[in-house]
């Protein structure tokens, strides 16, 4: 029988993209305090890093420094809902930056959610979370959250900063939402929440919707 050593590192390396993992992802190798063990004998082993509390990656090495590249803040965000069993919701900044719609680069990524967490530090990044009630977090962790918080932040950013091009804006939208492998489920998010937003987003969703659909 394999060791659960074994089966975590063979779980790890047959995972087909990056990921930060946790005690919950091999919950099915043994009981919890034998999977606690067996990632603690990995880390002291140099197999696995610890990140922080309960969260785990095989770091991948910089080959021009030869030290361990940083973990992306977007999988540790993803993991710590998963260990906790928390909704999160990233602040509108960081949305537009991961939609590609800012060059702003976030010094400290705000996390929504409705448990109370520490803040992490990833060398120049702090990820920290704010708690926040259950029901303003309906966006949370589905498809179209980062378009979204990436609109609500653009409705104030667009009224002081005149560089903000917001015709280019709704292209890159408009785009995504065309595109063959995330537009559907981004869509039909949009479409079965659009009741829960404010009513100038409504207007502005719904012709970014028209606008993919008549495109495509």
């Amino acid at each position: 029988m394999e060791s659960i050593n074994s089966l975590i590192i063979k779980r790890i390396n047959s995972s087909k993209s990056e990921k930060i993992w946790t005690a919950i992802d091999f919950i099915d190798f043994g009981s919890r305090d034998a999977v606690d063990k067996a990632l603690q004998r990995l880390v002291n082993t140099g197999k696995l890093r610890r990140i922080t509390r309960g969260l785990f990656d095989a770091p991948t090495i910089n080959s021009l420094t030869g030290k361990p590249l940083t973990p992306d803040y977007r999988l540790i965000i993803e993991a710590i809902g998963r260990r906790d069993q928390v909704r999160i919701l990233i602040d509108g900044m960081t949305a537009a930056n991961d939609l590609g719609l800012t060059n702003a680069i976030p010094g400290k990524v705000v996390v929504h959610t409705e448990g109370q967490l520490r803040p992490i530090q990833l060398d120049n990044l702090t990820i920290q979370f704010k708690l926040a009630a259950p029901s303003k977090l309906y966006w949370a962790g589905r498809p179209a959250m980062r378009i979204i918080q990436a609109l609500y932040w653009f409705r104030y950013s667009l009224k002081s900063d005149q560089s903000l091009d917001q015709d280019l804006i709704k292209s890159k939208l408009i785009n995504l939402l065309k595109n063959p492998s995330q537009g559907p489920a981004l869509c039909k998010d949009l479409q079965s929440g659009i009741h829960t937003i404010p009513a100038w987003m409504q207007k502005l969703v719904t012709e970014l919707l028209e606008k993919a659909r008549n495109e495509s």
